[in-house]
């Protein structure tokens, strides 16, 4: 690229080549308007089926449908442009790596995580179908693992044409064999059964590390999608049952989504009665998974009592979804005792931070006070002490569920599953967990953690910098670490026991070049203003 990029529409600054297929190519671009960083893919349609303005009128009116969609698991559509005799599409930019990455470059996921994908990914075609979108190209190349720990799909509208236009008058096949229903690859025909066998063969191969009509050519795989039985797993376990269902050849035997919904659910359930699957899943955290040992409450069932089985299934969520790489850790009890049941701390300085989009928190006074010292060490918290003064640039950010703390105004806040999230475009994360039922030993969960995400192989190039108790609320411990991908990466967890009955996660990630800074001007005034909720 050149020293200047250029500016498509007046608006979108284009930079680095994120990567190339089929249907185009995508590049990382800043948006010169509203100041963020964005994806924009140039569609490019085989000669055959994009002569005319029919095919771009197409391409047009299914992207703006997937536009519509808003939905955590889903990467959203920003803007459509029609320009040059070629489509844009303006996406939002997910620093990651897609499932076909992961599986090529680490091997296979175990069955739990990719339990844990499934049901987001699942999620997000639920979503797609009341709106009406059909997805027609369900792959691991577009399904996305975050660097922050989010599982999306992605491509909605885009990789895929009208039914009527699956093949052209050369018979140039649109979507990829591997992954193509049955009744798509022969009639052309889609619909929500279509998009679920393509989630089917998808897990297959996050779990098998290849699909399950997989051979020497194109043409052998459609002759084997038409003629052969799909080849049954060797390393799914409790997975299999839900691979079976949804690889039905006869669209009208197919389990549908309600039923493949629960029988992921009866996988994770299972696959956590397992030492690792267990200590994985102690986590609490979003949707998105996350081999990660914290008592969460989530969006999954865990085997044990049925409260525990919502912590477990967050902590699920939060493994899988980065399915290599965020730690959120939720609701994590810590290792020792620290001092004080809801005290505070002396304030560190505090520097007003970074902003860059809104987030629309809404402000209060707090009563309760706790605060949290500075860099390394964590202030214990006694009533005597009186959170920080509210810096300048910031807000006191209230929760629906009744904690409180100072947070960047302008960082973009969402909620994911029971972890509230805050980004600044940049790199930057800070996301917040919690539950009502604490571990009681917070150094040994990370432990189990971290031994149970380096087996996987989450985070690359691992260098742990501590995991030690800190003193801070009731109990608390920190697991620090970086590692390797899209750059350095730098990570605080920190699992806080406030009270017997409540305990919060705070997931913090900076690029290692913005760590010193970012550690001492935000993620300090985080801990010295949090105020937990009362018992």
């Amino acid at each position: 690229m050149p020293d200047a990029p250029p500016l498509l529409a007046g608006r979108y600054r284009l930079g680095e080549e994120l990567g190339r297929g089929g249907m185009g190519q995508v590049w990382r671009a800043h948006d010169e308007t509203l100041q963020r960083e964005v994806a924009v893919k140039q569609i490019d349609l085989p000669e055959e089926i994009a002569q005319g303005d029919a095919a771009v009128r197409r391409t047009l009116r299914e992207a703006r449908a997937a536009a519509r969609l808003s939905h955590p698991n889903v990467v959203q559509v920003y803007d459509v442009l029609s320009l040059d005799d070629h489509t844009w599409i303006v996406m939002e930019y997910v620093p990651s790596r897609s499932l076909r990455q992961v599986t090529a470059e680490d091997g296979p996921l175990d069955a739990y995580r990719v339990a844990r994908i499934g049901l987001d990914l699942l999620a997000a075609l639920q979503a797609a179908h009341r709106a009406g979108v059909h997805h027609r190209d369900v792959k691991p190349a577009n399904v996305l693992l975050a660097d922050d720990g989010r599982v999306l799909l992605t491509d909605f509208g885009i990789a895929a044409l009208d039914d009527d236009s699956l093949t052209s008058k050369s018979d140039v096949l649109l979507g990829s064999p591997l992954y193509m229903a049955p009744e798509r690859a022969r009639f052309g025909t889609g619909g929500p059964p279509a998009d679920l066998w393509g989630l089917g063969a998808t897990l297959f191969a996050a779990v098998e590390g290849h699909s399950p009509f997989q051979r020497s050519s194109t043409m052998a795989t459609l002759a084997a999608l038409a003629t052969e039985e799909p080849e049954q797993p060797a390393h799914a376990g409790p997975l299999a049952p839900v691979l079976e269902g949804l690889l039905r050849k006869d669209p009208e035997q197919r389990i549908e989504a309600e039923e493949a919904e629960r029988l992921l659910r009866e996988a994770v359930a299972t696959l956590e009665a397992e030492p690792v699957a267990r200590a994985a899943a102690a986590i609490p955290a979003p949707r998105v998974p996350v081999d990660d040992d914290i008592p969460p409450a989530a969006p999954a069932v865990p085997a044990q009592k049925s409260p525990k089985r919502k912590l477990v299934a967050l902590a699920a969520a939060v493994v899988v979804v980065l399915a290599g790489l965020a730690v959120f850790l939720v609701n994590r009890p810590s290792s020792r005792t620290t001092t004080g049941g809801s005290g505070v701390a002396s304030p560190p300085a505090v520097p007003p931070a970074t902003t860059v989009t809104s987030a629309k928190p809404s402000a209060a006074a707090s009563s309760s006070p706790p605060a949290s010292p500075p860099a390394s060490a964590s202030p214990s918290r006694s009533a005597a002490n009186a959170r920080p003064p509210l810096p300048a640039g910031w807000i006191d950010y209230s929760d629906k569920t009744g904690f409180r703390v100072y947070v960047p105004d302008g960082w973009t806040t969402s909620k994911e599953g029971s972890m509230r999230y805050w980004r600044d475009g940049k790199g930057h994360v800070l996301g917040i967990d919690q539950t009502d039922q604490p571990r009681s030993n917070p150094v040994a969960d990370w432990r189990s953690q971290r031994d149970a995400r380096l087996r996987g192989g989450d985070f690359p190039d691992y260098r742990e910098i501590k995991l030690e108790s800190v003193d801070y609320f009731v109990k608390a411990a920190d697991w620090e670490f970086t590692y390797r991908r899209n750059g350095t990466q730098h990570i605080n967890n920190r699992g806080v026991v406030t009270s017997a009955h409540q305990a919060y996660g705070f997931w913090f990630q900076t690029p290692e070049s913005d760590w010193s800074r970012y550690r001492r001007e935000v993620l300090d005034v985080v801990f010295a203003s949090f105020v937990p909720v009362r018992d």
